[in-house]
């Protein structure tokens, strides 16, 4: 029997990107512009959060992932986006959403499989520790929007109009949030398909009853997940299509 309900990751399953860098530095770029020539004191602090960036990019992600993407997400909320205007970080985002190397980034392998069984009736959404409404934005412009039923994702905290930072709550705690989403939404876990791309998704392959291992995943990854949760590992975009259907 197929399964019923699909969720999806974002990063490394429904776009190349392997996390939320290019978004943030895409901010980043266009908050320095708005705060040109009115704001010094926040051009100032972005000079300043870039040398911080450049050690931490150097450093990379050898030492423990976690903390890496915790680091950068610091220096991007305490350095540049705390006290934007929310409006000037919406504007960022939309338009990031709209660019062309933004749109040739996402996953159509994935996508169109995912708009035929949402059209067949299939209860579809994502699940991601990125930003929803960027998620949101992106799928907009590339027609898919409407695609799925619901995007449980991080959120841009605000504070009167002001950005505060973007949130980093789900991040390396995937299960626990799953179990509550499926919960919430009265959703059967033996009855979902799940698609995910890496180590964060262990978890949610223990839950539900179809792990599924992105097209975008290291070798080794599908390997191990195949062997340790009899996950499937698609070859192409029909054979994904097949198994959402046919499972």
């Amino acid at each position: 029997m197929p399964p019923d309900v699909i969720i999806c990751d974002w990063n490394g399953t429904l776009i190349e990107y392997p996390d939320e860098r290019p978004v943030l530095e895409n901010t980043a770029r266009d908050v320095f512009k708005a705060s040109f020539p009115f704001h010094p004191l926040r051009m100032a602090r972005i000079f300043r959060a870039r040398r911080e960036l450049e050690e931490l990019y150097k450093r990379g992600r050898s030492n423990a992932e976690a903390d890496f993407i915790r680091a950068l997400f610091r220096v991007y909320n305490e350095r540049i986006i705390e006290g934007v205007p929310v409006p000037v970080i919406l504007r960022s985002i939309e338009k990031y959403a709209r660019k062309r190397q933004t749109q040739a980034k996402l996953e159509y392998r994935v996508l169109r499989p995912i708009r035929e069984c949402h059209q067949a009736g299939k209860t579809t959404g994502i699940f991601s520790a990125g930003y929803g409404y960027g998620i949101e934005k992106i799928l907009a412009a590339a027609g898919y929007a409407e695609c799925f039923d619901f995007i449980e994702a991080d959120k841009l905290k605000a504070n009167r109009g002001e950005a505060i930072g973007f949130g980093l709550n789900i991040y390396k705690k995937k299960p626990q949030f799953l179990l509550k989403l499926l919960k919430d939404r009265n959703i059967d876990a033996s009855r979902v398909a799940y698609l995910g791309d890496n180590e964060d998704e262990e978890g949610c392959f223990e839950i539900v009853g179809y792990p599924v291992v992105a097209f975008l995943a290291p070798d080794e990854l599908k390997q191990r997940f195949a062997l340790k949760y009899r996950a499937f590992v698609p070859k192409d975009e029909k054979d994904l299509a097949d198994y959402l259907k046919r499972a």
